[in-house]
Parts: structure tokens; sequence; C-alpha cells
């Protein structure tokens, strides 16, 4: 768990993508991590179960939240992490001129995060990261750059080894940049690793995903 211009690739969402109800003053008035957690399943919700054509004024309004639950808790790693997340999921869902600046912006947040927290939700701002260097145009569009995607990516799975998100996507830069072997090991633990409950939609989405990327790896494989 995603094009934004016209000589981009599609942008990871997953990590990435949870709206149960907008927030609420009750909501606001929680301590960071189950404000965090409702933060969460609400991405969840709006990227993956939302209709298309609502999911762009979500993350707008998923936005508008985080930033009022910055004001009220400065330097949250976790809610750093979830508005660079936001910026870029809605920035694949609607391309604009300023999308390449929506990308710079979500980078310099996760960085923020990891000078904080590197371990902040089991390592989300390096499987982010990841992302973005792999599906970002690279110079001199922008930043992307597989050797650092690359980098970020054993990061995340190093804090995270047996997470949805983090084995699907590595599994998906494996698969583009031609290390199909190690591919595949990462799409068939993505499709046996357990539902996360609080990202229910999500790992419907990914598992579904790996089990069809496997099955055309293996149908071009030597077996």
């Amino acid at each position: 768990m995603a094009t934004y211009l016209s000589k981009t690739k599609p942008l990871c969402r997953g990590l990435l993508l949870w709206i149960i109800l907008l927030a609420t003053p009750a909501a606001l008035a929680d301590s960071p991590p189950e404000a965090v957690r409702q933060i969460g399943q609400r991405w969840d919700t709006i990227t993956y179960h939302w209709p298309k054509s609502r999911r762009e004024q979500g993350l707008t309004q998923l936005l508008s939240d985080i930033h009022r639950l910055e004001r009220r808790y400065p330097r949250q790693p976790e809610l750093l992490i979830w508005e660079a997340i936001a910026l870029v999921t809605r920035a694949g869902i609607s391309p604009s001129l300023g999308t390449l600046g929506d990308l710079d912006k979500a980078r310099n947040l996760l960085l923020q995060s990891i000078e904080i927290d590197p371990t902040a939700l089991d390592g989300a701002a390096y499987l982010t990261l990841a992302c973005l260097y792999y599906k970002a145009p690279g110079w001199p569009l922008s930043f992307g750059d597989d050797e650092k995607a690359d980098a970020y990516f054993k990061k995340a799975l190093a804090l995270n080894p047996d997470g949805i998100e983090s084995n699907y996507y590595y599994g998906h830069f494996l698969s583009k940049t031609g290390r199909t072997h190690e591919a595949m090991a990462h799409f068939q633990k993505t499709a046996m690793l357990p539902s996360d409950p609080t990202q229910p939609y999500l790992s419907l989405h990914l598992k579904k995903k790996a089990r069809q990327k496997l099955a055309k790896l293996v149908a071009r494989s030597d077996y």
C-alpha cells in the first residue's frame, strides 16, 4: 500500500494508505497514540474503501485534522509520518503542478520524524521514504533514486520484518529491478501474513496483489 505527472511512476500507496468518522472534539482530546491510531484507521478507509470520487476530499480533511493535532502535540513523529503519507496519497489521486512540491515536503517530514524516533510506527518513515525514492522521478525532475530506495527498504524491514506493507512493497521494488526470486519470497510472505486489524482494507488489498504478482512471476520463472 499508487501517476501524478505524465513522466512519473505511480506512487506507493501503502505506505503509504485507514475514515471511520471525521475527527471530533472528543477524538482531538485523546492522547497522541490514540489520536494517531484514529488517523491511521481513517486513512485506510478513505484510501481503500471510499468511492474514488470522494477520496481527494477525504484526504484533504484528514490533512487538516492532522495539522490541528500537530499544533496540539508538536514533534510527534507518528503525526509527521501520517502527514507525509496523506500528502503522497492525495498527490497520486489528483496530480497537479504542485505534486513534486508535495513529494519534497513529504520527504522532509519523514526525515524529521526519523530524527525524533526512527522506530515510530514500526519504521513506517523508512518504508515511505523507500517508496518515494523508488517511485519519484529522478533528477532533474525530482529525487528518485533506486539505490537509496533499496537502502531504506532494508531499514524498514529490519524494524518490521513481518509487516505486510514492508514485504509487499519491497517485493514490488525487487520485481521491477530484476531480482525476481527475492521478489517472489517477499510476495509469498505477504500473502501468508495475518491481516493487520488496524489496517483491514489495506491488508486485504496488498495480500490479494501479492498473490497475483507471485502467480505471474512463477508463470514466467524457470520452475
